[in-house]
């Protein structure tokens, strides 16, 4: 089994790789300084852990097994896809802030584009790793804007080794055999979104055919995010990555910042069970679990569509605590188990993680020295 202290190395040895000669670290640098000095500021480093997780997570085992699988399905002469939905997608750099200084990081978008290209660089398969689709998804006309420009950045200095993407501001409704990465301006809060994107990642399918994604959450709040309306979503064979703002949550609740029907959506759950939480007293810790439970009930209940062999739902599902220098939060992964000697590494590492982080008081202090290294900076402000 994986020792805990080595399945942190795996995470900082990650963040070191490189991709086009640079590492993410020199690829956030450069974007912050060739394409505008804005970025997403984050004031608890701990939070970050769930990029460096979903960096690692993409790298292995997610493209490293599910490219294969897709090889696989069109080897049968199948429509087979692989797709990324960041519904949460922001301008894609994140600037973390310790006191008085601060580091540029890659924000999930980004590495989501730069995973794959990392992984067609350093390894020799009979087939590709990219994502087929890439759908990003921010409210934020400004944050839009910005990650569109730096898209077009890496694409265009990567352009002559073949990665490029078509770019639509919109899902797109035709071309849908290309590389694809759509740029959208969805309403979270509203069932549509997630309906639209169910329906679109239907037609990517087509009759007949093969999909699987991996969908990264991590809204601004527990509002944002639902859980009445996600289950549409999540019926799309995929694996789900989620950040869960329990310390939020449960602040709020115990504050009476949120109405019973806001709260009945957030949780999905009845009008009755919203109001009883409301009027009655809970411990923060009580709270922040009854979260969490919610939502591995849902991830546990959806049952994904055309799974041809296995388990149709998600059957492996974790959730990792985090503690920052502020409040809590709870990192989900959830996927179908799979056999394999590559995927029971890859389950004996995650405990060895979830084990790591969870045992921390602080999480500030780690993620700074991982993401800070020989090739990162403290820029004093």
């Amino acid at each position: 089994m994986v020792k805990a202290i080595n399945a942190m190395n795996i995470i900082e040895r990650n963040w070191r790789r490189r991709i086009a000669q640079l590492t993410p670290q020199e690829w956030a640098e450069t974007l912050y300084s060739e394409t505008g000095e804005d970025a997403f500021e984050v004031d608890n480093p701990g939070t970050v852990m769930k990029l460096l997780f979903l960096w690692n997570y993409m790298l292995f085992p997610y493209l490293y097994i599910m490219a294969s699988r897709r090889a696989g399905q069109r080897a049968r002469n199948r429509r087979a896809k692989l797709f990324y939905l960041d519904p949460y997608a922001g301008n894609g750099l994140v600037k973390v802030r310790v006191g008085s200084e601060s580091i540029i990081i890659p924000g999930s978008s980004v590495l989501a584009l730069l995973a794959p290209i990392m992984l067609h660089e350093t390894r020799t398969p009979g087939y590709p790793y990219y994502w087929d689709i890439m759908v990003l998804n921010d409210i934020n006309d400004k944050y839009r804007t910005q990650l569109i420009t730096r898209y077009k950045f890496i694409l265009n200095r990567l352009s002559t080794l073949g990665h490029l993407y078509r770019i639509y501001s919109e899902l797109p409704l035709t071309a849908l055999e290309d590389r694809v990465v759509a740029f959208t301006d969805f309403e979270c809060e509203q069932q549509m979104t997630w309906s639209e994107f169910r329906r679109f990642f239907e037609i990517v399918k087509g009759k007949d055919g093969w999909i699987h994604g991996l969908i990264f959450l991590d809204p601004p709040s527990p509002k944002e995010m639902p859980l009445r309306f996600l289950g549409e979503l999540l019926s799309i064979p995929s694996d789900v990555i989620a950040l869960l703002h329990t310390g939020i949550f449960a602040d709020n609740v115990n504050m009476r910042r949120y109405t019973p029907d806001t709260l009945a959506s957030i949780l999905n759950c009845d009008i009755r069970e919203a109001e009883s939480l409301l009027q009655d007293t809970h411990t923060m810790e009580e709270l922040e679990n009854l979260y969490v439970q919610k939502f591995r009930e849902l991830l546990q209940v959806t049952t994904m569509r055309d799974i041809i062999s296995g388990s149709p739902t998600r059957n492996f599902i974790k959730p990792i605590r985090l503690s920052t220098g502020k409040r809590h939060y709870h990192l989900v992964v959830a996927t179908r188990t799979t056999g394999g000697k590559k995927y029971k590494e890859w389950q004996n590492w995650l405990e060895m993680f979830a084990k790591k982080v969870e045992k921390l008081s602080d999480l500030d202090r780690l993620v700074i020295d991982i993401l800070s290294g020989k090739q990162a900076k403290l820029n004093s402000k």
